[in-house]
């Protein structure tokens, strides 16, 4: 032993001091698994072997330090070089983590450091001997084999060769069979590919000998061995294989969406053993992750989703092996073609420069100026599938009126040209929509691309005018308040251009004597004078309209000014109060259409024309108090006209014009501000305030969620109390309300303040447990002439503790219809309401918990009432439109026929009127004879007879030619009301139509005319 650590030794040394020199570097030698500091060369003796003596200053040092390989070694000394072990070396480890190449060398190269006057780097290989310190060993110590007796001569079992992992000689180098009896096996070694394998070198009969028992010795070149026992146990004979049917299977269409786990096919085979040895199971041995062979049944499954785009043939290997001892084995092979489904959309490459892309659209930015035949973008358009569902349509929609054309270039390619010079100031955005869809089938696929084309503005229009030569007025003497003068001018030209292109600067050409200044941004022109007509009389101004544009466009024009004489009068307006200006009118709600609300008589004492004239400018709630979509809601109309006496007078007539509601809005508020057209202009204002006042056309309503009320006489044991709350939409004693109960249905033990208070004595001897009682409640307010009153039921049902609710209100079936009040004699406005809930002070008690499951039924019927009910009144609105739009358009070309002929008849001198709505109408100022006329109320338009009689309504008018302020809220239109009342004032009537058809030659008033046939028709209005 001592002998042999000895000998360790020098090798050791030896192999340390062992080096040879390469071409361009040093190769050394040592052993692995050094330990730790032992010496591997001195660098000093091996780079200067000759001096080395004569070198006193010399440093070596690694070039690196934690670094593989440097992590191993270290250089103690640095003066004398001395290279020694860091860190353990494991030659078999480098080779496993694949640092060294264990095939031939493991070899570890290492920079040097040489400090010598200077630095110097050598470069040396530390070759890494391998040691003999493994020895082979087996996976597994013991290892079970099978072989059926017929097996050949010759056949092999494959078995796992040691595992050795030291390298060339100190490997394994050979195996060896080790048993007491006679073997009729032999080892079959590869060292190159490591194969082991045991061979049957004899006949076996298991009848003989039914196992062999032996052991396996591997040996390596130091004589170090492993072991392994081995059972080989002798089966009977399988000794016919599986037979597929096929050798190759063709399954064609399988489609490419077909589901996951489907079944695709099956492949069988054929054993003709019986037993186990005749029982098959089938194994895919091909790694194909997207098919699954069942093991028994030999079906195929699916276990990805196909593409036919990325693979379109699978190649299946499966494997048929018996289940008996020694099993046998046969191949197939099953080759899936994939049918193309049309399962990709066609996909849309666009190429273009100046885009914008988000998902799918695209916006192109294209100047105005750009030429014709100028290219847009190119584009591509392809589908991933194959045949038909690959051939693609595509299209450009809309292709017509817009100034691009689509070029085909191919089936697949194409471009977008402009074919029209664009315009932003005609089209500024173009959205245009590209589809492209194949011909696949069941059904196609397509791809929509959103193309916004978006032109930018040039400067290509030149500000114009309205007029080139403009005139205008000036009034002279007119006195400068301040420095920067007065307004006599706005200067506007027009420039459809965009942005800075379409912004105008204006300027003066002529103005040498400074008389005129012009704001250049808005085109203001003032005076800086007091203009006299007997000076001059007349200016003539050069100016200058230009853009901002680059380059800049601009236009000339021509203002000739003339002087006036002053505008000394503002308008004046007949008030007949002394409130500033501020006029108070008043209007019955629900007035009808026409009715004149007042008039305004206006002048200007101007003699000039244009100070003379007279504009009015209306203008609703002027603070504000109204928003924009109620504005176009009022329901007023504001006419002029020029009055009989004087030209220069001009009458202001409000009348209605649509549906006046109190309700909705009770005042309206309205400046008038009357202006000449003087330069400067004067004007006028005048406030009005009409007050709608309070009509009773609303009935009461009751505040009520439910009409059945619980009582349980165990918790009110004296008196039950509730409060009844209704309101009324109305004002004043049209909306006060009373409560009442109907005298014929009310029981003794309720009674009904009227206030609201309903209080029931619940210890009444007259009151039975779980019983029913009906309330009718009386709701009327005090509106005249004539009040509203409505009737609500009120459902009391009574009990105690012990009572079952739902059992009540089934046991009396309850039901609107059977449940309503019987017929009375009630005044207008009447009506039978049942609601669904209740506002009571016992609220609170857990005993109406079932009020919303008991009306659940009676509301179902409710709804669909009045659901039948909206649709046939909406049915009647309708209908109601269409004859009335009949009748209008007939009575206006009627109207418009017979203008000449009511002129003649009546003698009436029309003047023109200018309304400030859509509605036209006529006005005429004249006295005529005081009649009262009523009309028929039969269906056609004539009249019969001129006596008032009870059953008709009369059409009561008012015309005045001596008032230009008044109201028409009086004792005469006070008469014409809603509810048909009577009329106790005469009237004076004109007649703004008629026909030379319907006109007698002798009229006469007498009711006893004979004359039945000769009727006529008067249409009146009323002032």
């Amino acid at each position: 032993m001592p002998s042999s650590i000895f000998i360790l030794l020098i090798l050791v040394m030896f192999s340390c001091c062992y080096c040879q020199q390469q071409d361009d570097h040093l190769l050394i030698r040592s052993i692995e698994k050094l330990p730790v500091h032992t010496e591997v060369i001195n660098l000093r003796r091996l780079l200067f072997p000759n001096n080395i003596s004569d070198i006193k200053t010399i440093d070596f040092s690694l070039a690196k330090r934690d670094e593989f390989p440097y992590m191993y070694f270290l250089i103690n000394h640095s003066s004398q070089g001395i290279l020694t072990i860091r860190k353990e070396i494991d030659r078999d480890e480098l080779c496993r983590l694949r640092h060294c190449r264990c095939d031939t060398w493991c070899d570890l190269e290492l920079e040097i450091i040489v400090d010598r006057e200077g630095f110097n780097i050598e470069l040396i290989t530390i070759r890494i001997i391998d040691r003999n310190d493994h020895k082979p060993v087996f996976l597994k110590n013991q290892i079970n084999l099978t072989i059926v007796e017929n097996a050949p001569i010759g056949a092999m079992i494959k078995l796992e060769a040691a595992v050795d992992h030291d390298q060339g000689p100190n490997s394994i180098i050979g195996y060896s069979l080790i048993s007491s009896k006679s073997l009729p096996f032999s080892l079959l070694y590869n060292l190159i590919r490591g194969d082991l394998s045991l061979v049957v070198e004899q006949v076996l009969d298991r009848e003989l000998i039914s196992s062999y028992k032996f052991d396996i010795i591997a040996r390596d070149g130091d004589n170090q061995t492993g072991i392994l026992h081995v059972l080989v146990t002798i089966d009977d004979i399988n000794d016919s294989p599986p037979k597929f049917e096929q050798l190759i299977y063709v399954l064609n269409n399988i489609s490419e969406s077909i589901s996951i786990d489907s079944i695709i096919s099956r492949v069988h085979a054929i054993d003709d053993d019986d037993g186990v040895n005749g029982e098959i199971n089938y194994y895919l041995i091909s790694q194909d992750n997207c098919f699954h062979v069942d093991a028994v049944t030999g079906d195929i499954h699916v276990r990805c989703l196909l593409d036919y785009e990325t693979q379109t043939i699978h190649r299946l290997e499966i494997e048929a092996r018996d289940r008996g001892e020694g099993y046998k084995t046969d191949f197939c092979t099953v080759l899936i073609h994939v049918l193309d489904e049309n399962d990709n959309a066609p996909i849309i490459d666009i190429y273009s420069h100046d885009i914008q892309t988000d998902m799918n659209s695209l916006t192109i930015f294209l100047n105005e100026s750009l030429p014709i035949n100028s290219l847009i973008l190119s584009l591509s358009i392809i589908d991933r599938d194959s045949d038909d569902n690959a051939r693609v349509t595509w299209k450009l929609d809309p292709l017509s009126l817009i100034p691009f054309e689509l070029i085909r270039l191919t089936e697949s390619t194409g471009e977008l040209r402009t074919k029209t010079l664009l315009d932003y100031e005609h089209i500024s955005q173009y959205n245009l929509t590209l589809e492209a869809h194949d011909h696949g089938r069941p059904f196609s696929k397509s791809t929509h691309l959103n193309v916004y084309i978006i032109i930018l503005d040039e400067n290509d229009n030149i500000p114009t005018f309205q007029e080139n030569n403009m005139t205008a007025t000036i009034t002279e003497h007119v006195k400068l308040i301040s420095q920067d003068g007065y307004e006599i001018f706005h200067l506007h030209a027009l420039d459809y251009d965009h942005g800075l292109n379409g912004e105008v600067v204006y300027s003066i050409i002529n103005n040498e004597n400074n008389v005129f200044r012009i704001d250049s941004n808005t085109g203001i022109i003032r005076a800086l004078i007091e203009f006299d007509k007997k000076q001059q009389d007349k200016y003539i101004l050069q100016v200058k309209a230009q853009d901002k544009g680059q380059p800049s466009l601009s236009s000339q024009g021509t203002i000739t000014f003339t002087v006036i004489s002053q505008n000394e009068y503002s308008p004046e307006c007949d008030i007949n109060n002394n409130n500033n200006n501020n006029i108070s009118w008043s209007i019955l709600e629900n007035s009808e259409y026409g009715t004149i609300i007042g008039m305004l008589s206006c002048r200007d004492d101007d003699k000039d024309l244009p100070n003379g004239e007279i504009s009015v400018y209306p203008q609703w709630f002027p603070e504000g108090k109204i928003d924009d979509q109620n504005k176009y809601m009022i329901p007023f109309e504001i006419m002029t006209t020029k009055s009989n006496i004087t030209e220069s007078t001009l009458l202001i007539i409000i009348s209605v014009n649509g549906s006046v509601d109190r309700e909705m809005f009770s005042f309206y508020a309205l400046t008038l501000v009357i202006s000449d057209h003087g330069n400067p202009s004067r004007s006028t204002n005048i406030s009005i305030e009409i007050e709608i006042l309070d009509e009773n056309d609303h009935c009461p309503q009751l505040n009520i969620e439910s009409s059945f009320i619980m009582i349980n006489r165990d918790v009110t044991q004296s008196y039950f109390l509730i409060n009844l709350v209704a309101f009324d939409l109305d004002i004043g004693s049209n909306g006060n309300i009373t409560f009442e109960l109907s005298p014929e249905t009310s029981p003794l033990f309720t009674n009904l303040y009227p206030n609201g208070t309903l209080i029931v004595e619940t210890d009444s001897y007259l009151i039975t447990d779980d019983s029913l009682v009906l309330l009718h409640v009386q709701i009327r307010d005090h509106g005249q002439p004539m009040p509203c009153l409505i009737v609500e039921t009120l459902r009391l049902f009574i009990g105690t503790n012990r009572t079952n609710w739902v059992t009540v209100a089934k046991k009396h079936n309850y039901d609107d219809r059977s449940l309503s009040l019987p017929t009375e004699g009630f005044q207008q406005g009447k009506r039978m309401a049942h609601a669904y809930s209740i506002s009571s002070s016992s609220r609170s008690s857990p005993i109406f918990q079932f009020s919303s499951s008991i009306s659940l039924l009676s509301a179902r019927k409710q709804i669909l009432l009045v659901f039948i009910g909206s649709s046939i009144i909406m049915f009647i609105v309708v209908l109601t439109m269409v004859l009335c739009f009949i009748d209008c358009v007939h009575k206006a070309a009627k109207e418009k026929k017979h203008n000449l002929a009511m002129t003649k008849a009546n003698s009436i001198s029309n003047n023109s009127s200018t309304p400030l709505t859509n509605t036209k109408h006529n006005f005429n100022s004249l006295s005529t004879e005081k009649k009262t006329f009523y009309k028929d109320s039969s269906s056609t338009n004539h009249y019969k007879s001129l006596i008032p009689t009870t059953k008709t309504k009369p059409i009561t008018k008012i015309s005045s030619s001596t008032s230009y302020s008044s109201s028409s809220i009086d004792s005469t239109t006070r008469a014409n009301t809603a509810h048909n009342r009577a009329i106790t004032n005469t009237f004076t009537y004109v007649a703004l139509n008629t026909s030379d058809d319907f006109m007698p030659v002798d009229f006469d008033d007498n009711i006893n005319s004979n004359v039945d046939d000769k009727r006529f028709e008067l249409m009146m209005t009323t002032v």
